[in-house]
């Protein structure tokens, strides 16, 4: 028999999908101290998205600033386009609503590319850094906060395993049509291809398009890119991730981590295979760009896994730490 909390938890969902902030994304579907049971009830793939018919009567607001040595850029954290639906409410996809705010972010101008990737969760577990930020101004985070066992603590469950995260982009979390929502905050973030904001910078598959700045100064591009790196003449094509979705089942035992077929609902589900596409592990490559005439590291945001990077090539600004 359920308890009443469990009940309480049930009529939450059927009002608004109960999500919080990312550094407590909340899967809808595991709020409140449900945990996961063993694989005869594994989680299935859920790339459902709210629709974006909502306008913010805030007035957007964005610089970007250039000094001898930083970049910096400055916002208020709303949106010129349309949202989905957030706040209180029937229909809300999240209880948070969209606020704006007083952000500003400091980055490299003239960014180092080094050696070894960094990633943007710890070592030790848990998300130590969002990854960029759009030239609209609002922020690029693609990690949620939902490690195995996804109980009410969250990261804080000591028994949180970090290996095992639920993908954002594969599980019930509320995002609306850009593959964004919001933390409780009120700031509105991307865990995956921005849709909207794409539409209106008119995005097309024969120019590369920036559309951004990573944490660690470099450049963020949609999708398409020069076929031939250092060849500015060269065809633009679509770029292509090195990451693929495991086979077979994963290793856990259904109480420390998740087993099952990898599906995708696990960020974990999906390999890195040097060479399977364009991209190398932070989903960037080194080449020419219309900005960067003379060359120079850049990430791409891609439709497929993992959209939005997860890994830097430089080193990024504490103004983005979690």
């Amino acid at each position: 028999m359920k308890s009443i909390y469990s009940l309480l938890i049930c009529v939450c969902i059927s009002v608004y999908a109960c999500s919080n902030d990312d550094t407590n994304d909340t899967d809808s579907m595991t709020d409140g101290d449900q945990t996961d049971t063993p694989c005869t009830s594994d989680r299935v793939v859920d790339t459902s998205r709210g629709a974006c018919e909502e306008t913010i009567a805030v007035t957007p607001t964005f610089s970007m600033t250039i000094t001898t040595t930083k970049r910096i850029i400055e916002t208020n954290n709303i949106p010129e386009h349309k949202v989905g639906k957030f706040g209180a409410g029937q229909g809300s996809l999240n209880p948070n609503a969209i606020q704006p705010l007083d952000l500003r972010y400091e980055i490299d101008l003239m960014p180092v590319a080094n050696t070894d990737f960094t990633s943007l969760l710890r070592t030790t577990g848990g998300i130590a850094y969002s990854f960029g930020v759009l030239l609209n101004g609002i922020e690029l985070d693609p990690v949620a906060a939902e490690p195995w066992p996804h109980s009410s603590l969250r990261g804080a469950d000591p028994n949180a395993n970090w290996d095992w995260n639920l993908e954002a982009l594969n599980a019930l979390l509320g995002l609306d049509c850009n593959n964004a929502h919001v933390q409780n905050t009120g700031q509105y973030h991307h865990h995956g291809t921005p849709t909207l904001y794409l539409e209106s910078l008119n995005t097309s598959s024969n120019q590369m398009t920036l559309v951004g700045y990573a944490a660690d100064g470099f450049p963020i591009y949609y999708k398409y890119a020069y076929a031939t790196a250092n060849d500015a003449t060269s065809t633009i094509t679509a770029m292509t991730p090195s990451y693929r979705l495991k086979s077979g089942n994963r290793p856990g035992d259904g109480v420390t981590a998740p087993c099952g077929a990898f599906t995708g609902v696990y960020t974990n589900d999906y390999e890195y295979v040097e060479g399977l596409g364009t991209l190398d592990q932070a989903n960037g490559r080194t080449g020419v760009t219309p900005e960067y005439p003379n060359g120079t590291y850049y990430y791409i945001i891609t439709d497929a896994f993992p959209s939005i990077p997860r890994y830097f090539k430089g080193t990024p600004s504490s103004d983005f730490r979690i």
